[in-house]
């Protein structure tokens, strides 16, 4: 498989980067795409950052895979301890959300691809735009579902997380400190998966279901009652080191989810920084020169859309992370001015708070940025100057 996704993604890239000479070489009278020399600059970034995109996706695929299997284990332990279930509903709804994404994607580069083809009909370049495009909006197809993998990547332990804390308001709870309400547990569909024994290392075997124990020290903190209520099944004090042993391994599989996906994570950013300013440049241009092209302001409207839930798609599930990192910290700071100042807890509680100060809980790919919020406002402003510096040279240069 590795080798057969490295030939058709180079190939992809050699006809895309052809494809790309080839229309630059036919000049702005025949080209469909690039009317003036700045469009050209622009249209050959908006493709090369596709390529490379694509190009570290498929490349870093086995490390990836690598780095996937060895943190499988750590979240098959939370999902035993925690007494997560599996739910063929949520199952459903997840795929039915990845084929909905899925199938928009298609149409809008279906109606791209369409758009550009029948304008070329009037150049009589039909065949050779289509030829020269084709392998370009296929390597979209890589981008998209490399940024989808990252997002349920990171939404999956997410959920771990989220699982954790609750954990700890039970136990909270239990010793009549109640912090939050406590809710009932919800299905861990994604990576929801248990190790069939140690050499599952050699070869792992994958299995959708937790209903048995990974064989190692995995005591199970929680179960769900008969009426489905969890239900706090050890003492409070070996739950907060169970938990602060969970946390650990979590914030472990975020360290090596942002060493896996550091490069492409980074490329994916650039590349939509540069799309985002792209689409908005055509978009503008069309209405300054007003040609009457509805369906091309229309079509341009909708990339500049979904460029922007892209940025969202590798934001949010990290801005996510960070937010059940700083309610672990509030719960273990409340349960610690709540409890007794005597005993085995206070220790427990101390060692974990302690633990949170040294281990963080975000996504920052190659240590050049953390993913949340406050970078999709840096990635605006940015969008913004850039568009202006562009228009400006477009006036320039019109004369």
């Amino acid at each position: 498989m590795c080798v057969y996704s490295y030939i058709f993604v180079t190939a992809l890239v050699i006809f895309t980067i052809l494809g790309l000479v080839a229309e630059i070489n036919v000049g702005v009278e025949g080209s469909v795409r690039m009317s003036s020399r700045m469009s050209q600059v622009v249209s050959a970034c908006d493709v090369l950052v596709v390529v490379v995109t694509a190009g570290a996706g498929v490349y870093g695929a086995p490390r990836r895979m690598r780095g996937m299997f060895k943190f499988m284990e750590s979240v098959a332990s939370v999902d035993i301890n925690l007494g997560a279930h599996y739910s063929l509903v949520t199952e459903r709804k997840l795929c039915a959300i990845l084929i909905a994404i899925l199938v928009f994607f298609s149409g809008l580069l279906i109606d791209d691809f369409c758009l550009y083809a029948l304008q070329a009909k009037r150049v009589n370049r039909t065949w050779e735009v289509v030829g020269n495009y084709l392998s370009f909006y296929l390597l979209w197809y890589v981008v998209m579902i490399l940024e989808l993998q990252f997002a349920f990547t990171a939404l999956s332990v997410r959920a771990r997380f989220q699982a954790v804390n609750d954990a700890l308001a039970l136990t909270a709870r239990h010793i009549s400190v109640p912090l939050e309400k406590v809710k009932v547990s919800s299905p861990l569909n994604v990576f929801a998966i248990r190790l069939s024994s140690a050499d599952a290392r050699r070869c792992p075997n994958i299995n959708l279901n937790v209903d048995s124990l990974l064989e190692r020290d995995n005591t199970v903190i929680i179960r769900n009652a008969v009426s489905g209520e969890p239900k706090l099944v050890v003492p409070p004090c070996e739950a907060i080191r169970r938990l602060a042993c969970l946390h650990g391994s979590l914030c472990d599989v975020v360290h090596r989810i942002d060493s896996s996906y550091g490069l492409p994570l980074i490329v994916i950013l650039i590349s939509t920084l540069l799309h985002l300013i792209v689409t908005p440049y055509f978009l503008i241009m069309e209405i300054i020169v007003s040609t009457n092209r509805i369906h091309f302001l229309v079509l341009q409207f909708l990339w500049c859309a979904t460029h922007m839930l892209r940025m969202f798609v590798v934001v949010e599930p990290s801005h996510y992370t960070i937010a059940e990192g700083k309610r672990t910290e509030e719960l273990v700071c409340r349960l610690m001015t709540s409890v007794p100042s005597t005993g085995i807890l206070p220790s427990r509680l101390e060692l974990f708070s302690r633990q949170l100060m040294l281990q963080s809980v975000s996504y920052s790919p190659m240590g050049m940025c953390t993913l949340d919020r406050p970078l999709v406002a840096s990635v605006l402003g940015a969008v913004t100057t850039y568009l202006v510096i562009l228009i400006q040279f477009q006036r320039y240069e019109t004369p």
